[in-house]
Protein backbone atom coordinates (compact mmCIF):
# COMPACT_ATOMS: atom_id res chain seq x y z
CA UNK A 1 0.00 0.00 0.00
CA UNK A 2 1.08 3.40 -0.60
CA UNK A 3 1.34 5.78 2.56
CA UNK A 4 -1.67 8.02 1.06
CA UNK A 5 -3.60 4.99 0.95
CA UNK A 6 -2.33 3.41 4.58
CA UNK A 7 -3.11 7.00 6.14
CA UNK A 8 -6.48 7.71 4.60
CA UNK A 9 -7.61 3.44 5.55
CA UNK A 10 -6.96 4.75 9.20
CA UNK A 11 -8.69 7.98 9.38
CA UNK A 12 -11.63 5.77 8.23
CA UNK A 13 -11.52 2.98 10.68
CA UNK A 14 -10.34 2.71 15.01
CA UNK A 15 -7.50 1.09 14.26
CA UNK A 16 -5.84 -0.62 11.13
CA UNK A 17 -3.72 -3.58 11.04
CA UNK A 18 -0.59 -3.48 8.44
CA UNK A 19 1.69 -5.62 7.34
CA UNK A 20 5.65 -5.26 7.68
CA UNK A 21 6.10 -3.89 4.33
CA UNK A 22 3.63 -0.80 5.10
CA UNK A 23 5.40 -0.57 8.72
CA UNK A 24 8.93 -0.35 6.96
CA UNK A 25 7.08 2.31 4.28
CA UNK A 26 5.50 4.62 7.08
CA UNK A 27 8.52 4.05 9.50
CA UNK A 28 10.65 5.03 6.06
CA UNK A 29 8.32 8.28 5.29
CA UNK A 30 7.61 9.73 8.63
CA UNK A 31 8.92 11.54 11.53
CA UNK A 32 9.21 9.80 15.02
CA UNK A 33 7.93 11.78 17.95
CA UNK A 34 8.23 9.26 20.18
CA UNK A 35 9.52 5.67 20.33
CA UNK A 36 8.92 3.56 23.83
CA UNK A 37 10.42 0.02 23.77
CA UNK A 38 7.55 -1.75 26.06
CA UNK A 39 9.87 -4.52 26.21
CA UNK A 40 6.50 -7.30 26.24
CA UNK A 41 5.53 -6.46 22.39
CA UNK A 42 8.30 -4.15 20.72
CA UNK A 43 7.90 -0.74 20.19
CA UNK A 44 4.97 1.89 20.28
CA UNK A 45 5.74 4.81 18.58
CA UNK A 46 4.00 8.06 17.06
CA UNK A 47 4.94 8.65 13.89
CA UNK A 48 4.11 11.74 11.87
CA UNK A 49 3.66 11.69 8.50
CA UNK A 50 2.55 15.40 6.41
CA UNK A 51 0.35 16.93 9.42
CA UNK A 52 -1.26 13.44 10.17
CA UNK A 53 -0.27 11.53 13.39
CA UNK A 54 -0.24 7.85 13.33
CA UNK A 55 0.30 5.99 16.38
CA UNK A 56 1.97 2.50 15.96
CA UNK A 57 2.21 -1.04 17.87
CA UNK A 58 2.49 -4.35 17.56
CA UNK A 59 0.29 -6.34 19.51
CA UNK A 60 0.80 -9.59 21.32
CA UNK A 61 -0.45 -11.50 18.07
CA UNK A 62 2.63 -10.01 16.09
CA UNK A 63 0.10 -7.66 14.36
CA UNK A 64 1.02 -4.58 13.14
CA UNK A 65 -1.78 -2.08 14.38
CA UNK A 66 -1.74 1.69 13.67
CA UNK A 67 -4.45 4.11 14.56
CA UNK A 68 -4.89 7.92 13.84
CA UNK A 69 -4.81 10.19 16.44
CA UNK A 70 -5.75 13.67 16.21
CA UNK A 71 -3.65 14.93 18.94
CA UNK A 72 0.08 14.50 20.01
CA UNK A 73 -1.68 14.72 23.84
CA UNK A 74 -4.14 12.39 22.68
CA UNK A 75 -1.21 9.89 22.00
CA UNK A 76 0.78 11.39 24.64
CA UNK A 77 -2.08 9.82 27.15
CA UNK A 78 -2.30 6.49 25.38
CA UNK A 79 1.49 6.04 24.92
CA UNK A 80 1.01 6.34 28.88
CA UNK A 81 -1.82 4.30 29.57
CA UNK A 82 0.05 1.41 27.14
CA UNK A 83 3.38 1.66 29.23
CA UNK A 84 1.25 1.39 33.07
CA UNK A 85 -0.58 -1.56 32.05
CA UNK A 86 2.97 -2.72 30.39
CA UNK A 87 4.84 -2.45 33.80
CA UNK A 88 1.62 -4.22 36.12
CA UNK A 89 2.31 -7.35 33.28
CA UNK A 90 5.50 -7.08 34.39
CA UNK A 91 4.91 -7.35 37.69
CA UNK A 92 2.24 -10.47 37.13
CA UNK A 93 -1.05 -8.84 37.48
CA UNK A 94 -2.90 -10.69 34.69
CA UNK A 95 -4.06 -7.83 32.68
CA UNK A 96 -3.72 -7.62 29.42
CA UNK A 97 -3.82 -4.63 26.52
CA UNK A 98 -7.03 -3.96 24.65
CA UNK A 99 -5.27 -3.04 21.36
CA UNK A 100 -8.43 -2.82 19.58
CA UNK A 101 -10.34 -0.30 21.70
Amino acid sequence: MTINKIIDSAKNKKYLIINENDLNELLTNSELLIEENTYISDKIRLLKINDDLILQEKTTKDEYLIRHIKTKAEAEKLIKERLEIYEKMWDGCGCKVDYYN
